[in-house]
């Protein structure tokens, strides 16, 4: 049986947390420093980015079409050896600037999502998102179903 290191769990946690809290105050450069040099992010069509620019770039996105974003976090987990860290997410903002293409609709967009991180070396190693693209544009009106 594999014994778990408490201060493990609480590394990877306080580590996603921290990112999280970067991104709450729009810290990129705080959010830049948390990653591993050899960092991968995949995003939620499964693509991987090996540069720690685009993380940045989808939160920048994020806050720029949705301004008013916040964020409420409904656990965090940990797992994997105890280098892993998971939160469910739910983010709540109004669509007051241009999501790529598409301007601004004035309205009010809730989404559920999944972060993972997995930390080495006391940084952030991997990181996958799991959001509904769909739902999103649905809720914009840019996308028609239920």
């Amino acid at each position: 049986m594999i014994t778990q290191d408490r201060s493990a769990i609480m590394l990877a946690t306080q580590i996603h947390q921290r990112q999280w809290k970067a991104v709450e105050k729009y810290d990129w450069e705080d959010m830049r420093s948390l990653y591993h040099p050899d960092y991968i992010y995949t995003d939620n069509t499964g693509t991987q980015f090996p540069e720690t620019d685009t993380p940045v770039a989808v939160m920048r996105h994020l806050h720029t079409a949705f301004p008013d974003v916040r964020f409420s976090y409904q656990d965090f987990h940990s797992g994997k050896a105890d280098t892993v860290s998971v939160v469910e997410v739910v983010c709540r903002g109004t669509h007051l600037g241009p999501l790529g293409d598409i301007p601004p609709t004035g309205r009010t967009v809730v989404s559920h999502a999944c972060h993972v991180i997995e930390v080495r070396d006391r940084l952030i190693y991997r990181e996958r998102d799991y959001f509904d693209t769909l739902s999103i544009l649905r809720q914009i009106g840019a996308a028609s179903g239920r």
